[in-house]
């Protein structure tokens, strides 16, 4: 009995160091697929007179140290005003938050964590969790709101940094979202010089590689500030690419965008063939241009389609109408259904107790400049001559840095396409034409099988 009672002792015992040793969920149950809640936070938001020795966030489970789209949960914090890399501290369920140099007295801070925190199963804080307070006295109510924006792209500069710089040097920060939009808060009023950049390898400082813009704002109760960054430099526009097309058409592919307010007359663009001798230049269009005439040509086309279809029969017509409104029916049964299948995994989110995300149903930022482009398209008198060498330069053009130059590329021309043997052999196997002559080689051998014909029943030969 006494043995039977050591071996099973022995055995709960390796069970009991089995069942710490697996962190994983226990088998069986329904699924986790809820991201980490925020039960606790200290010190509180929008607390006064704060003297914490971190900023402590305490979770309802643990938290990855490994999180979405990041190093570590470093990455994802931003301490304002900026005091170097912020450290956090990992326990488990709890993060513990400070700058690297220390709370400040009298000074309002914000504490901003990026998207990207999750729990052990991959389920992630879709939303920016933010904390402000005042290790001193109250916090203003002052913001700078608006957009940043990749010019040459066209869009959104998505997680930006916005930093504005004090007359003291002192530097207030924030994230953009995920299309460009931005609120700073919280920044005594007086000068500041803003700026937006594109921190392309996360190290929280503009380098000359990187995207960027910026302006000068003099804050009293609130301003707004659009960012149009671009990479700045003073080496000026390089043709990269040069394209003969059929139409007699050229497009000419620079290295980066041109100002958006270049106009090229006919003799910026000079095209010389090996002998110096000038291709004649009929227009230049830089891309504005080029697209506000096919935007023309488009509407008088469609114009014209218009006008044939009201002379046509009203039964056409008609049954386009009624295609078109099963068209838009379709599609709105389509969003219905796609809409009722988000407000149901929403549902299902409310029942297991947690606060729902509420839905970003602000439209995207739309860019006040007008877009910027990297090509122009040249058009010619004459069809540039097959495998031959040509010198192309283009005079004053101007960068978005505002650099002028007048590069110039060496193209060689495409070689002329082959002619088409299936059509030339098609022709040959094709008999003639009644009424039509026959070929000379053809006439040829059929004069002689006649004469053969004729020489063997002179002389009787079979």
């Amino acid at each position: 009995m006494a043995a039977m009672r050591a071996v099973a002792r022995r055995t709960a015992a390796l069970l009991l160091l089995t069942g710490c040793a697996n962190q994983s969920a226990p088998p069986g149950g329904p699924p986790d697929l809820t991201p980490p809640l925020v039960l606790k936070v200290s010190p509180q938001n929008n607390a006064v007179g704060a003297k914490p020795k971190a900023v402590v966030l305490q979770f309802d489970e643990v938290i990855s140290e490994s999180p979405k789209g990041a190093k570590d949960i470093a990455d994802l914090v931003f301490i304002s005003p900026k005091s170097g890399v912020p450290k956090v501290d990992w326990g488990r369920s709890r993060i513990a938050i400070r700058p690297s140099k220390g709370w400040k007295p009298n000074t309002v801070y914000s504490v901003v964590i990026k998207r990207g925190l999750q729990d052990l199963r991959n389920n992630g804080i879709d939303s920016t969790i933010q904390l402000v307070f005042s290790t001193g006295g109250p916090i203003p109510t002052t913001r700078i709101t608006g957009a940043a924006f990749d010019w040459e792209a066209g869009k959104g500069l998505a997680g930006a940094l916005i930093e504005a710089i004090g007359a003291d040097s002192t530097t207030y920060q924030v994230v953009a979202d995920s299309v460009g939009r931005y609120v700073l808060q919280y920044l005594p009023p007086g000068p500041y010089l803003v700026r937006a950049y594109g921190d392309r390898n996360t190290n929280r400082s503009l380098d000359p590689i990187e995207v960027w813009d910026s302006a000068s704002v003099t804050l009293t109760q609130s301003a707004s500030l659009e960012f149009y960054g671009f990479a700045h430099d003073t080496v000026g526009l390089r043709v990269t690419e040069v394209t003969p097309q059929d139409s007699g058409i050229v497009k000419i592919l620079f290295d980066k965008p041109y100002d958006p307010t270049t106009r090229l007359n006919v003799g910026d663009v000079i095209i010389q063939r090996p002998d110096s001798s000038l291709v004649r230049v009929r227009s230049v269009q830089t891309m504005p241009q080029r697209l506000r005439t096919d935007s023309l040509r488009a509407k008088l086309r469609a114009d014209s389609v218009a006008m044939a279809a009201t002379r046509r029969d009203s039964t056409p017509a008609l049954r386009a109408r009624t295609d078109s409104l099963l068209r838009v029916k379709r599609a709105d049964s389509l969003e219905a259904v796609a809409r009722a299948e988000r407000e149901a995994r929403t549902r299902a989110a409310t029942r297991t107790g947690r606060p729902r995300t509420p839905l970003d149903t602000t439209p995207p930022p739309i860019m006040r400049k007008p877009p910027v482009y990297k090509e122009i398209y040249v058009t010619l008198d004459t069809l540039l001559e097959p495998q031959k060498q040509f010198r192309l330069t283009v005079s004053n053009v101007r960068s978005l840095s505002g650099t002028v130059r007048s590069p110039s590329r060496t193209f060689t021309t495409p070689r002329a396409p082959k002619a088409d043997s299936t059509k030339r052999d098609s022709a040959a196997a094709r008999p003639p034409a009644p009424g039509a002559s026959a070929p000379r080689d053809t006439l040829a051998v059929t004069m002689r099988k006649r004469m053969r014909s004729r020489v063997r029943a002179l002389f009787g030969v079979s």
